[in-house]
């Protein structure tokens, strides 16, 4: 278990280790990071376990979708997703700018509408639509501070620039074992 810090201590030593993983990346010597997250279905319940790393985070549908709700939604988890990399951006750039916070805190909106993902309606998205996201953030620096950093978010966090700017997704169907 890390010390307890404040928020302001937390981000001394965050500037610090992103100045020296920069500095590391500088040198050409480091590959692009590796990314990888897998789902095998739990029979007899549907849950799906996401495996990524050494972590598991379940997730469920709800019961009009013969779920249990023992889990977050996939879209859930997408806007958790870009919650926690807005809020982890935030704290990267402002550590990297030495902007002092004392408070973050990140809100992530949005809608899905399942005639479109259940085909009722052609003419329904069936991605989530109306995202939107909140960063409230406690700190004395100043307005000007705050919009470089809101900038900033929003030309450096992986996550929103993956919805915003998609990039392409290749996939493929495979058959196996014996059915």
């Amino acid at each position: 278990m890390p010390p307890t810090w404040r928020l302001t201590e937390y981000l001394e030593r965050k500037r610090q280790l992103v100045a020296a993983y920069r500095t590391q990346l500088g040198t050409g010597d480091v590959a692009p990071a590796a990314l990888r997250a897998g789902v095998r279905v739990a029979a007899g319940t549907g849950v799906r376990p996401v495996r990524i790393r050494d972590h598991v985070v379940v997730t469920d549908a709800g019961a009009p979708l013969g779920g249990f709700g023992l889990g977050a939604s996939a879209p859930e988890l997408l806007l958790g997703a870009l919650a926690s990399c807005l809020a982890h951006s935030a704290l990267v750039i402002a550590a990297d700018r030495g902007i002092a916070l004392d408070e973050l805190e990140v809100d992530v909106s949005g809608q899905l509408d399942y005639r479109g993902t259940l085909s009722v309606d052609d003419t329904t998205p069936v991605a989530p639509t109306d995202l939107r996201y909140v960063v409230r953030i406690t700190s004395p620096c100043g307005d000007a501070e705050l919009a470089q950093l809101h900038a900033d978010l929003e030309r450096l966090c992986p996550v929103l620039l993956a919805i915003t700017r998609p990039t392409s997704v290749a996939g493929r169907i495979e058959r196996h074992g014996d059915a």
